[in-house]
C-alpha cells in the first residue's frame, strides 16, 4: 500500500514539474513576442512624431543653397503657386527667400511652371492623386535692387487634384543678372511646396474616384 502511494506521489510531483517547465517556456515564448511587438510598436511611435516634425519643418521652411561670386550661402525660401486647368499643371508662383552670410540678402520670383506628370493617363478627380512630376519654368528675380531672369528645373512627387497641390521636390535654377555688375546665381533648395489650383474656375468633374 505504501508503495503504491509513493508511485502516485512520484508520477503527480513528476506532472506539476513537467506542466510547471511548459508553463514557463510558453510564458517565456509570449514574453519574447509581447517583446518584439512592443518594440515594433515603441519604434513607430517614435518614428511618427519626428516624421511629423520633419515633414512640418519642410513645408513651412525649404532650406537652399546658393553659389555666387565664388561662394556658397545658405538660407530658407518659400514658394507659393497657383494653378490653372484640370490638373492644375499650369501654375503662377511666388517665392521669398531669405540668405545668410554677410548682409542679410531678400530675393523676391516671380514665376511660370508647367508640370510633366510622370504617372500615364492620370485623370482630374476629386480624389487626392500621387504622380510624379518633372515642373520646367522660368521667371523673374529681385532682391530689391538688382533684376535678373531664370529658367528653372524641379523634380518630386506631387498630391493633387483638381483644387490642391502639395509638391515634395528639389529644384535648381540659375539667374542671369542683369548689369555687368551684378553676378549669376546658381541655386538648390528642397522642401514642399504648397499651391491651389482652380481658385475662379469649377471643373465641373463628376466623378467620384
Amino acid at each position: 500500500m505504501v508503495f503504491k502511494y509513493k508511485k502516485i506521489f512520484f508520477a503527480s510531483l513528476f506532472i506539476i514539474i513537467l506542466c510547471g517547465n511548459t508553463y514557463a517556456q510558453f510564458k517565456d515564448q509570449n514574453h519574447i513576442k509581447y517583446l518584439k511587438l512592443y518594440n515594433k510598436e515603441s519604434t513607430a511611435a517614435s518614428v511618427l512624431p519626428i516624421s511629423i516634425l520633419v515633414g512640418s519643418i519642410l513645408y513651412l521652411i525649404n532650406p537652399e543653397i546658393m553659389y555666387e561670386n565664388k561662394r556658397l550661402y545658405a538660407g530658407i525660401t518659400k514658394e507659393f503657386s497657383i494653378g490653372f486647368g484640370k490638373l492644375g499643371e499650369h501654375r503662377f508662383a511666388v517665392e521669398y527667400s531669405l540668405l545668410f552670410g554677410g548682409n542679410i540678402k531678400n530675393h523676391l520670383r516671380f514665376s511660370y511652371k508647367y508640370d510633366l506628370l510622370l504617372k500615364e493617363n492620370i485623370q482630374p478627380s476629386h480624389m487626392i492623386q500621387g504622380t510624379g512630376v518633372i515642373s520646367l519654368g522660368a521667371g523673374y528675380f529681385t532682391d530689391f535692387g538688382a533684376k535678373g531672369v531664370f529658367p528653372e528645373l524641379t523634380y518630386g512627387y506631387s498630391l493633387r487634384n483638381h483644387k490642391i497641390l502639395i509638391y515634395p521636390h528639389v529644384k535648381i535654377r540659375h539667374t542671369f543678372m542683369f548689369g555687368k555688375d551684378n553676378a549669376d546665381k546658381t541655386d538648390i533648395s528642397f522642401g514642399i511646396i504648397f499651391g491651389i489650383a482652380n481658385p475662379f474656375i469649377d471643373v465641373n468633374i463628376r466623378r467620384d474616384n
